[in-house]
């Protein structure tokens, strides 16, 4: 049996676990939050930027998350309190305390783009910003197809950030203008697929 890690204990010391996620039962699910997680600043000021964006949905819970640059959407189908936590994540599961009150998270819907056109697809799988060179090698790939479809770069490490897999790029109309990222998939059942908004590098002039 492995042993938590101290960071996980002191939270278990300091908060009361509301809710607790396992990569084993709910490897999906545990995908999906994973990947929102990435989008949000890590540290202890308490803004919209600094945490988790819960709603409950028909099906499951709505997850957002952004930093200001990027953000990342995914369903999952756990039923979790609707609110704003600031989670923590260990290789086996994700751990939620109390909602954190008193922040205001944006209406992040509007924040979609609504009219885009798809320019082309990235394969993400078996990528990664590691010692494995092959990893890194399909990454710049990857990096290199973004650049190509769209005429401009993003962060490399928001495509790090991304799942796995492979993922189509849609562009708006005009330059420096978000990216709308979605997962390529034909079948998801009944949840929504995880996207990502993205805004690009600014040129320095």
């Amino acid at each position: 049996m492995k042993r938590k890690s101290n960071a996980v204990i002191t939270f278990i010391k300091k908060h009361p676990i509301t809710f607790r996620l396992s990569r084993v039962f709910y490897p999906n699910d545990f995908e999906r939050m994973l990947f929102v997680i990435k989008a949000y600043i890590k540290n202890n000021n308490n803004s919209f930027k600094n945490v988790l964006h819960v709603e409950q949905s028909r099906t499951g819970s709505r997850l957002v998350a952004t930093d200001g640059l990027r953000l990342h959407y995914a369903e999952i189908s756990r039923k979790i309190k609707s609110g704003n936590y600031k989670p923590i994540v260990t290789k086996d599961f994700i751990y939620f305390g109390l909602p954190i009150e008193n922040i205001k998270f944006p209406e992040w819907s509007k924040i979609i783009p609504e009219e885009t056109k798809q320019k082309g697809v990235i394969n993400l799988e078996e990528t990664g910003l590691k010692k494995d060179r092959k990893l890194n090698e399909r990454l710049s790939l990857a990096f290199n197809d973004f650049i190509q479809n769209t005429g401009e770069p993003i962060n490399l490490r928001y495509l790090e950030d991304l799942t796995k897999r492979k993922w189509s790029i849609h562009c708006q109309n005009g330059k420096k203008k978000a990216f709308y990222l979605k997962e390529d998939r034909a079948k998801l059942g009944k949840l929504n697929e995880p996207f990502a908004v993205i805004m690009p590098i600014p040129q320095v002039a």
